[in-house]
């Protein structure tokens, strides 16, 4: 099952997804990724008719990490386990 996931950001949200990347506060984008993201995963659950089994779970997953990784300019450094860590999100 191909997906395609776009996220609309109004300005300001997408100003301060820059700023915080500019700024290497991982803190700050950890926050607005979580904005961003939660509305449109709540829709694709939503969406889905029948439980998603582990396999398609792990492809959409993948899919939804290789689009994140192909937004952020080369070289950006990635968020560490602790970061994105359940208790910190």
């Amino acid at each position: 099952m191909a997906l395609k996931i776009t996220l609309e950001l109004s300005a300001e949200l997408e100003k301060k997804l820059r700023e915080g990347i500019a700024h290497r506060d991982i803190e700050q984008v950890n926050q607005l990724l979580v904005k961003v993201f939660a509305p449109t995963i709540e829709q694709l659950f939503q969406q889905l008719s029948s439980p998603v089994d582990k396999n398609e779970f792990e492809s959409l997953a993948d899919q939804l990490a290789n689009a994140l990784i192909a937004y952020f300019p080369n070289g950006t450094p990635s968020l560490s386990d602790y970061a994105v860590s359940r208790a910190d999100i």
